[in-house]
């Protein structure tokens, strides 16, 4: 029965209680904190829902080693951190973010995160930091460059494209955009990504990581782009070729890389090997967080609300019509 559905959350820490409380209404809570996918999956053995956020990858493993999973809820619009055909083939059903386009409107975190990264890496506030904790102090290291002016391109123009756009009109920065659909905006439109990479100084990311964008910047399209070019990334790893990226961060075409993705986030072994991360330790411009751009107490809850609500509507709809 849905009244005795058991819903695990797998990583509880911090989890919204407004959103713990909507899911006690359709069944029981089992609130984890599990610190590895076997963890995880020994302790979910009876649970026919689970909440999950990104620390662990829900592959056919999980899946599989979960036999009374019905639902996965994900407070997150991308999904590749669930392997989502294999999952729906099984008859499985995903609750997430996906096309709720009117309530992430209200959601500011991951323009707030891109943004934060574009100064970060213009003012090289991180390595000056560095350099003072070491006790030194030669601002002559660390000259930075000015926002005012410089071209700065959205590659997606969706509903974070919009709003770091809406910053970098604060900033005095001339901004264009490529998408492949038509927006209601004023902002420079391009005809294809490769104009927008000649054009830009800054091209900050903003498309979803789906069959079609896979590898989407490789080095065809990077050729275009300018020498001294700068790159944020809070999209996905495996939208752009990282070893193309760090290539051409060799060769100092591109000037500096900020990403908050990766394209193994999911597997810690292969983090320290990733190209972006080798050419970070040996201290080139580059800035790295842990897919945080979501990450903030307010933001959080408002997703984990939101989807518990989405849930609670979908199996009261069920019941109606059982």
């Amino acid at each position: 029965m849905i009244g005795k559905m058991k819903i695990a959350i797998t990583e509880s820490e911090n989890f919204s209680c407004g959103a713990i409380n909507l899911l006690s209404k359709i069944g029981e809570v089992i609130a984890l904190d599990c610190e590895t996918q076997d963890t995880m999956i020994e302790n979910c053995q009876e649970a026919e829902a689970i909440f999950v956020r990104l620390k662990f990858r829900i592959d056919k493993r999980v899946i599989d080693s979960l036999p009374k999973l019905k639902f996965i809820l994900s407070a997150t619009t991308g999904t590749d951190h669930i392997d989502v055909p294999y999952f729906l083939q099984k008859g499985g059903e995903i609750i997430c973010l996906k096309g709720e386009t009117k309530f992430l409107e209200s959601i500011p975190s991951t323009a707030e995160h891109t943004w934060g990264l574009l100064l970060a890496l213009f003012k090289k506030i991180p390595s000056s930091f560095d350099h003072v904790k070491q006790g030194s102090w030669n601002r002559n290291l660390f000259k930075g460059y000015n926002l005012k002016n410089k071209k700065i391109a959205i590659l997606g123009m969706g509903r974070v494209g919009k709003q770091v756009a809406r910053y970098a009109e604060c900033f005095d920065m001339e901004v264009g955009y490529y998408d492949i659909v038509d927006k209601e905006v004023t902002y420079k439109k391009f005809n294809a990504a490769t104009e927008l990479f000649q054009w830009a100084d800054i091209i900050s990311i903003h498309i979803p990581l789906n069959e079609a964008n896979k590898n989407y910047i490789n080095r065809e399209l990077l050729s275009y782009a300018k020498t001294g070019v700068v790159f944020i990334n809070t999209s996905r790893g495996g939208i752009w070729d990282e070893n193309a990226i760090a290539e051409n961060l060799f060769i100092n075409r591109i000037h500096g890389v900020a990403v908050d993705v990766l394209g193994d986030e999911f597997d810690v072994a292969k983090i320290t090997v990733n190209p972006l991360t080798a050419l970070a330790k040996k201290g080139y411009n580059i800035i790295i967080t842990p897919h945080i751009s979501g990450a903030t107490f307010e933001s959080m809850a408002m997703t984990e609300d939101f989807i518990a609500q989405k849930f609670l509507k979908k199996c009261n709809h069920h019941k109606q019509f059982r």
